[in-house]
């Protein structure tokens, strides 16, 4: 009797080791992947960049940050977003945005990165080349 007994909590012991370690899990397994930026539009209008893009975010978006920058990577803007269409959704399908530039010294070729930041933390950026305002013929 008594090694039945021994045997029983030896098992259930063994079960609950086991147990322990086989439910435990790395948190990073549970993170979504990071936003995705598709930059459509970046043209100069007169004194603002139109600014055009779809972002796919898993988690809802906390921060979004549009740059430009000269082709030497020197910062002439620096634009947060804090319309509230676009901060705490999960996907942002026609971001548009108009940056004012007046007196920035921007210019077709410089660089517009938009970098989205998910509720997780995870961050993304993309990169578009500045051209002028398309004629609409």
């Amino acid at each position: 009797m008594k090694t039945l007994t021994y045997m029983s909590l030896m098992m259930a012991f063994a079960f609950t080791f086991t147990l322990g370690f086989t439910s435990c899990s790395d948190d990073d397994d549970d993170k979504q992947p990071a936003p995705q930026i598709t930059i459509e539009e970046a043209n100069i209008e007169e004194d603002v960049l139109c600014t055009e893009a779809d972002v796919v975010a898993q988690g809802r978006t906390v921060a979004i940050l549009l740059t430009i920058t000269d082709q030497q990577g020197n910062i002439k803007v620096s634009y947060p977003v804090t319309e509230s269409k676009y901060i705490g959704v999960l996907n942002i399908e026609g971001f548009h945005v108009h940056v004012p530039i007046a007196d920035k010294g921007v210019q077709e070729g410089d660089v517009l990165t938009m970098t989205v930041t998910d509720a997780q933390g995870l961050s993304a950026s993309a990169q578009k080349s500045i051209t002028e305002e398309e004629d609409e013929d």
